[in-house]
């Protein structure tokens, strides 16, 4: 994860099959061939170039990005039909670290364990051990009251589209909207309800045993 000035992340190039998840700002992506186009916060750039200039990246000031090498994969073309989203939110992401605290879970915001720019080189980043996408729509006006549930693994989870509503046992309720991430840590005890709005995009990234630490902000 990053939040960097455009000289600060490496060429798509050097970079093979990847995906780049925009969490904030808005970012222009050229490539050669093809109209402009502008994503914002939960859209998501799939690329594999070798030739340098094939693809270019580009926002004003800083962005918030994340980045996910997905090598031997690139998807298919086509519209996911995704329902567009009112809701918008400028800024920093939100950032939530769930865990479980003695059977109990928690949230807090955390720090990124490590600078967010520029990118480090592609071996330190941290290992995965998979990613999937899942959608559920709850229509226009759609609320779900949810279930207590742990997280099956210990996994980011992206806000792609769509609203939610996730209450932790300690009463704290966080609120994410596209472009806002979680790491789902509670992989034991009570664990969380999330409540869904709007047709709901995730982006679920696993994480490898201790390859992420995270330290809560409060």
């Amino acid at each position: 994860m990053t939040r960097a000035a455009r000289a600060e992340i490496p060429s798509p190039s050097t970079l093979g099959a990847h995906m780049v998840l925009v969490l904030s700002g808005e970012v222009r992506v050229s490539a050669a061939g093809h109209d402009a186009a502008v994503l914002g916060p939960g859209d998501v750039i799939c690329a594999e170039v070798s030739s340098p200039g094939a693809l270019d990246l580009a926002w004003d000031g800083h962005a918030w990005l994340c980045f996910v090498l997905t090598p031997g994969w690139s998807p298919e073309p086509g519209d996911n039909e995704a329902r567009p989203d009112p809701v918008r939110r400028t800024g920093r992401p939100l950032l939530t670290w769930i865990y479980d605290d003695g059977g109990s879970s928690r949230s807090e915001p955390f720090t990124w364990p490590a600078a967010l720019a520029p990118v480090p080189p592609t071996e330190a980043w941290p290992k995965s051990r998979g990613s999937f996408v899942t959608r559920r729509d709850y229509g226009e006006d759609g609320y779900s009251s949810g279930v207590w549930h742990n997280g099956p693994r210990s996994q980011l989870g992206f806000t792609l589209n769509g609203r939610a509503e996730n209450e932790t046992g300690d009463g704290t309720v966080t609120r994410p909207v596209a472009g806002d991430m979680a790491y789902i840590d509670d992989v034991t005890g009570r664990g969380h309800v999330t409540r869904g709005l709007g047709d709901r995009w995730m982006l679920f990234v696993t994480v490898a045993p201790e390859h992420l630490r995270f330290t809560p902000e409060s």
